[in-house]
């Protein structure tokens, strides 16, 4: 080092003295062993060293040389071994409280920045597609059957460029249907499946796979009033929030107003609301009705899977096979089942409240076999499933009543007075840059250490905006802490539709993620056994069986679409999958049950 290089260094070193030994003063507070000039030295030499040291370290470096100077002392005989030792231990009694203190704040600077990370404010300006452009949001509301949704697809139709936005699978399917009734080749794309249709500009989608980077000229979020759904408001709320589309389209029911302007306003947007009527009237049927009088174009309601099996076998011991729709069955089973109630080939359907969603069907008479799940049955849901029937351009009116034995006053209460407006929260969960960088400023390479932090921290109730629902989200967290995948990879298992309350599809889950953790290709579920891909179920319990299996190769499908190159085999897993379906479908279009079928073999049952 030349002389001026050295002089300017000594300056600089110099001119820093002053701060340096005010910081060393402060952290040396407590110690009750006296300070000499070479400690102070060797804490600021280390500090010349290395301006970015930070407290923790220094205090270690400080701790050190008086040690040392301890040490020389009882070696050169100026300090008795007793003495040394008994300022040793208050040296190390003062080196773990001020460590002790020194992490504590660490923490707290680190918990502020994850709050930082989770504000309401943060999560708003991220959507930054949609904030660079000039938006419009137009509400459609009305009840079912208004012409609501069909008002929303002429829009899109006319648009040069559009997306559908949907909460069910189905429906986004359906979407692409009644684009097509318009002339408008759509692609698709759901959690398992994506089709792509060269050159078009037009795309219908699951509400969560939401492009929220594609610039479009009209959007439609459809089932708006899912805003406040614990488990999948978030992605409504995203969508609202995120799509950059130059009108956004929200139809849904009237009791959604209040919520999607109080999320408007979170964005500084008005809304232009358009209200719409039901467009047939519907008459509720004063006595109960006989399952035995059931006709052509009625939906029987339920709501357990149990007792919709239970109907259909009673309707087939009476020659009068139906259609059944109810949640555990995939998508393409629920189209071809309900293609068999609009041809007529099934003239009446059994359906659990999975209808209360998508599925446009020619029904005139809604007959509930039950009016209460879960220890009641709300208005909201009733007066959404009813609305089913008279479907417009089919029937002049729609009916609805319930079966012999069924308490009509809860339909009457639903249909005569409509649901209060929905007040409660809207529900958000941090987009997935933000739970990055949580986990890197809590230093967490697993999500089940995110998690925790997330639930804590990101509830903004003031606001009317609350965390959605975690609780399939920690349980995919521990599968994914288990096989200890890296915080980004463990992000994209969240939403995996895997039904984890099943131990062997929970195991098999845990035996993929463990796969992709080494980075080892995944092959697709073992075939089912024959008896569930062949002929015809004999029980429900066999159906269950099959329906299970199906649900496996959707979450597989699903993982697919994100890692193709791991999850290999989706060509199997597919055609696996339509085997499955096939065989479900069968079953339900052309099977009974072991004991009604020996009933039929003693002649019983055939009225």
């Amino acid at each position: 080092m030349t002389q001026g290089h050295e002089a300017a260094h000594t300056q600089a070193v110099n001119t820093d003295v002053p701060a340096a030994r005010t910081r060393l003063d402060l952290l040396l507070r407590g110690l009750r062993v006296p300070v000499r000039r070479d400690d102070m030295a060797a804490g600021l030499a280390a500090l010349a060293a290395d301006p970015d040291l930070d407290d923790i370290a220094l205090v270690s470096v400080l701790a050190e040389a008086i040690r040392g100077r301890l040490r020389r002392a009882e070696n050169d005989g100026t300090m008795v071994h007793a003495e040394r030792a008994r300022a040793e231990a208050r040296i190390e009694e003062w080196r773990r409280e001020r460590l002790g203190h020194l992490h504590a704040s660490a923490r707290h600077r680190h918990e502020q920045e994850v709050v930082g990370a989770l504000t309401l404010g943060r999560y708003l300006a991220s959507f930054t597609e949609a904030r660079a452009i000039r938006r419009r949001i137009l509400a459609l509301l009305g009840p079912t059957n208004s012409g609501k949704s069909h008002a929303a697809f002429d829009m899109l139709a006319a648009a040069p460029r559009g997306a559908y936005l949907a909460p069910l699978r189905l429906l986004a399917w359906e979407g692409t249907e009644r684009l097509a009734e318009r002339g408008i080749a759509a692609s698709l794309m759901t959690g398992e499946e994506r089709r792509i249709v060269p050159d078009s500009k037009h795309l219908c989608a699951t509400v969560e796979m939401a492009d929220l980077s594609g610039e479009s000229d009209v959007a439609v979020v459809d089932e708006i009033q899912l805003l406040g759904d614990e488990d999948r408001g978030w992605a409504c709320t995203q969508a609202v929030l995120g799509l950059p589309a130059r009108t956004l389209v929200l139809a849904g029911a009237a009791e959604a107003e209040p919520m999607i302007r109080r999320l408007a306003a979170q964005t500084g947007l008005s809304v232009e609301l358009r209200r719409f009527e039901r467009m047939v009237p519907l008459t509720l049927i004063e006595r109960p009705v006989p399952l035995a009088r059931a006709e052509p174009g009625d939906a029987i309601v339920c709501f357990s899977r149990r007792d919709a099996f239970a109907l259909r076998e009673a309707l087939i011991a009476k020659n009068r096979p139906p259609a059944m729709v109810y949640g555990a069955l995939g998508p393409d089973v629920r189209r071809a089942e309900a293609e068999r109630f609009r041809s007529g080939t099934a003239p009446v359907l059994v359906a659990t409240d999975a209808i209360g969603m998508g599925l446009n069907l020619p029904i005139r008479r809604v007959l509930f076999a039950a009016t209460t799940k879960y220890g009641g049955l709300g208005p909201y849901l009733i007066r959404q499933i009813a609305g089913r029937a008279g479907r417009y351009g089919h029937y002049p009116e729609g009916f609805v009543g319930g079966l012999a034995g069924e308490d009509i006053e809860p339909i009457r209460a639903a249909i005569d007075h409509p649901p209060a407006p929905l007040e409660g929260p809207m529900r958000v969960l941090p987009r997935e840059s933000q739970l990055l960088d949580i986990g890197r400023k809590l230093g967490a390479p697993s999500i089940i250490h995110v998690q925790p932090v997330v639930a804590e921290r990101f509830r903004r109730p003031a606001t009317g905006i609350e965390l959605g629902r975690l609780d399939d989200a920690m349980s995919m967290a521990e599968i994914t802490a288990a096989a200890r995948l890296p915080l980004k990879d463990a992000l994209g298992y969240l939403g995996c539709p895997a039904d984890l309350r099943d131990k062997r599809t929970s195991m098999q889950v845990i035996a993929w993620a463990r796969r992709h953790a080494h980075g080892t290709t995944i092959s697709a579920p073992p075939p089912p056994p024959r008896r569930l891909q062949e002929g015809v179920a004999g029980d429900p319990g066999d159906l269950a069986d099959a329906e299970r299996a199906a649900r496996l190769l959707t979450a597989y499908l699903w993982l697919a679409q994100k890692w193709p190159s791991l999850y290999c085999e989706e060509e199997e897993a597919r055609a696996a999958q339509g085997r499955l379906n096939a065989h479900i479908e069968r079953s339900l279009r052309m099977g009974a049950s072991a004991r009604l079928r020996k009933r039929w073999a003693r002649g019983e049952g055939s009225g």
